[in-house]
C-alpha cells in the first residue's frame, strides 16, 4: 500500500581509535596531506562526460590515491566555528577513503556508503594532536558479509599505518 514507512533499527558497537601525539597540529596535517592524495570529482566528472572508457575513468581515479592508498575528498574546519565562540580550539575532519576500495563493498551492500569515505579528526587545543576515527572492521561489521569484513580489516591497516607515518609512532 502506498504511504507506509517501515523503520528499522540497528546498535553497532563500534571501536573508537584515539592518537595523542606531541607532533603539533600543522605538521600532523600537513603529513597527512602528504601521505594522502587528493579525489577530483570534476577530473572524473569531466572525464566520464567526455565518453572516456570506464577503465581509462578507473586507472584515473587509481592515480589519485597517495602514498597511503587514499585519497581526500573533504576537508572541514570545525575549529574555525568554535574560535568565533572564544574557544582556541583547531580542529579539522577530513573525509578520508578510496572510492575503488569503497565499491569492494558498496556493490555487496549499498548502505555501506554511509561509511565511505571514512572520517578522520584531527584536532589541539595547545600542544600536539590529536587523531581519532571509528576503526573501519566496526563500522562495516553491521552488514554481516564477509567480503565487506575482509575489505574493512584491510581499511583497519591502512589506518593503523597512516596513523603510525603521520605520528611517527613505532
Amino acid at each position: 500500500m502506498a504511504g507506509q514507512v517501515g523503520v528499522d533499527t540497528t546498535i553497532v558497537p563500534v571501536e573508537h581509535v584515539r592518537v595523542l601525539t606531541d607532533t603539533p597540529f600543522a605538521e600532523i596535517v600537513e603529513r597527512l596531506k602528504a601521505e594522502a592524495g587528493r579525489f577530483e570529482l570534476a577530473d572524473v566528472q569531466r572525464r566520464v562526460a567526455a565518453g572516456e572508457s570506464p577503465q581509462l575513468v578507473i586507472d584515473s581515479i587509481a592515480r589519485m590515491a597517495g602514498p597511503s592508498g587514499f585519497m581526500l575528498f573533504l576537508e572541514i574546519d570545525h575549529g574555525a566555528i568554535l574560535r568565533l565562540h572564544g574557544q582556541n580550539v583547531q580542529a579539522v575532519r577530513f573525509l578520508i577513503g578510496h572510492p575503488l576500495i569503497a565499491v569492494r563493498m558498496t556493490k555487496r551492500a549499498v548502505a555501506s556508503a554511509l561509511y565511505a569515505p571514512l572520517s578522520l579528526l584531527v584536532a589541539s587545543d595547545g600542544d600536539g594532536a590529536c587523531l581519532e576515527y571509528d576503526r573501519p572492521s566496526t563500522l562495516f561489521a553491521q552488514f554481516q558479509d564477509a567480503e565487506i569484513t575482509n575489505v574493512a580489516r584491510e581499511l583497519d591497516q591502512k589506518f593503523d599505518a597512516l596513523m603510525q607515518s603521520i605520528t611517527r609512532l613505532r
